[in-house]
C-alpha cells in the first residue's frame, strides 16, 4: 500500500555493562549487588541486586537505588590506602552482618553491636587489624583511637553487611578473649568496607544505601547463594 510504513528489524536494547551477565569475577555468586559510579572521583552511585534463577537467567531484585561511597571516590582495591575516604573499586564477598539494631531477619551471620564491640584499625598491631572485637581487655595493644566504637554510629549501623576487602585469615580468640588474626590483613589498605545505611553525605570508604533498602537486602541475601558485591565506575565495571 503506498504510503505504508514498512516495520524495520527489531533491535535488542543493549546489555549495560554493570548487568551480571557481563561482570568477569563473579566465580558462583547467585546474587550480585552491583554499586556503579559515573566516574572515579565521583562519591554519588546507583546501586542495583540481581539473582540468578534455575535457568540461570539473572533477575533484578533492587532497582536502580541512590547510594554513596568515598568521599574521594573509587581507587582499585590493591591501591587503596588507609583513611583516604576511597573506596576500593573490586569484586567482594559478603561474609556476615551486624548492626545496632535487632536482626532483621538475615540468613547471613548477624551479631548485634553494643558499647562493648569495636572494629579496629591500629597500624602498630598487625594481628587485630580489620578484625571484630567483642570487648576491650586490659592486655590490648591495639588503641581506641585506631578504632570504630561500632555502638557510636547511630543509624548509619542500624544494619550493616560486612565486605570481603582485606580482611584477615586465621582470626581466633585468645584466653584474654581478644580476638587476634594468623594471617593479618594488610595494614597499608585500610579495612572496615561495609554496606550499611545512609547517613547526611558520603562516606570514608563504605557503600551506603536508605535504611529501608538496607534492611530488605539483608533480609535477602543468602550465604548458600555465595553473595558478592562488585563496586566502582561504570565505565570500568565489567574488568572489577
Amino acid at each position: 500500500m503506498a504510503g505504508a510504513l514498512s516495520a524495520g528489524p527489531v533491535t535488542a536494547a543493549p546489555v549495560p555493562a554493570y548487568h551480571p551477565s557481563r561482570l568477569t569475577h563473579l566465580g558462583d555468586a547467585r546474587q550480585v549487588v552491583v554499586v556503579t559510579s559515573r566516574s572515579w572521583t565521583s562519591s554519588r552511585a546507583v546501586l542495583r541486586a540481581w539473582e540468578r534463577d534455575a535457568d540461570g537467567a539473572w533477575q533484578l531484585r533492587v532497582g536502580a537505588t541512590p547510594a554513596r561511597v568515598g568521599r574521594n571516590g573509587f581507587v582499585p582495591a590493591d591501591q587503596r590506602r588507609q583513611s583516604s575516604g576511597t573506596s576500593p573499586a573490586g569484586t567482594f564477598a559478603v561474609r556476615s552482618a551486624f548492626g545496632n539494631g535487632p536482626d532483621p531477619g538475615t540468613a547471613l551471620p548477624y551479631r548485634v553491636a553494643d558499647r562493648n564491640d569495636w572494629w579496629t584499625y591500629d597500624p602498630r598491631d598487625p594481628a587485630t587489624y580489620n578484625v571484630l572485637q567483642l570487648r576491650r581487655v586490659a592486655s590490648a595493644r591495639w588503641r581506641p583511637t585506631w578504632a570504630e566504637d561500632l555502638s557510636a554510629y547511630g543509624g548509619q549501623y542500624r544494619y550493616v553487611a560486612v565486605l570481603d576487602f582485606n580482611l584477615p585469615g586465621g582470626v581466633h580468640r585468645t584466653t584474654d578473649g581478644q580476638r587476634m588474626a594468623a594471617e593479618p590483613a594488610d595494614t597499608r589498605l585500610g579495612g572496615g568496607i561495609f554496606l550499611h545505611v545512609s547517613g547526611p553525605g558520603a562516606t570514608s570508604g563504605c557503600v551506603s544505601v536508605p535504611r529501608t533498602v538496607m534492611r530488605a537486602v539483608l533480609r535477602w541475601l543468602d550465604p548458600a547463594a555465595h553473595p558478592v558485591l562488585v563496586m566502582g565506575p561504570v565505565a570500568a565495571i565489567d574488568r572489577l
